[in-house]
């Protein structure tokens, strides 16, 4: 059912007073603007390869990817997000928008039971594919590498990942370095975000 112009209102309201990244990412489908608005990231990002798959949202915000990869035919997509009412929100707009292939969960990445908490929400299904955009260098996480770790050890197929825009720090050089240390293949796909935020998928080998 179409969203009502009360209830966008309401939303649009509750996404300006989240209290980690207010209004971050864009909706179109519900008229809804983001301040990161440039889409570039999704220039990088082939959606049509989630078809059929199980994809998986590291540090989701509202959802904008995890969208993004339902309505490409995704099996099921799991969006996950420490803050909560960052996820409520997300639940709105993923009913607003009827899309029964995606659901959101609030796991916080940095509690020592995260790793059997994702487990216990992936029900035995490990996901072909995971997205972890701009998440990373993120400076509330306390244990990054940690969590690449277990994204890597709990995905089939691919992770595209995406650094962050500082210019001094997020070079390519400084991400093939991270990966270097996993003994991850990755490949660069250019950057988001104008030429700031590099752009990569990780291919796993299995």
């Amino acid at each position: 059912m179409p969203a009502n112009n009360r209830e966008l209102r309401r939303l649009r309201r509750e996404i300006r007073r989240l209290k980690w990244f207010p209004s971050y990412q864009d909706f179109p489908e519900l008229g809804i603007k983001g301040r990161r608005n440039d889409l570039g990231r999704y220039g990088c990002l082939d959606f049509s390869l989630c078809a059929g798959k199980v994809v998986a949202d590291y540090g989701c915000n509202l959802g904008q990817a995890a969208v993004n990869a339902a309505k490409a035919g995704a099996a099921m997509v799991i969006g996950m997000d420490s803050q909560k009412d960052t996820i409520a929100a997300a639940r709105k707009i993923k009913d607003l928008i009827s899309l029964k292939n995606l659901e959101y969960h609030v796991v916080d990445f940095n509690e020592p039971v995260f790793e059997s908490s994702i487990k216990g929400i992936f029900g035995g299904e490990v996901p072909h594919i995971s997205f972890f955009l701009s998440v990373y260098r993120t400076k509330e996480l306390r244990d990054r590498d940690g969590l690449l770790r277990f994204i890597a050890d709990n995905t089939r197929e691919m992770i595209f990942f995406e650094g962050h825009s500082d210019r001094r720090i997020d070079t390519i050089e400084y991400y093939e370095g991270v990966f270097a240390k996993f003994g991850f293949k990755a490949e660069f796909l250019g950057y988001s975000q104008g030429d700031t935020r590099p752009f990569f998928v990780i291919r796993l080998q299995r």
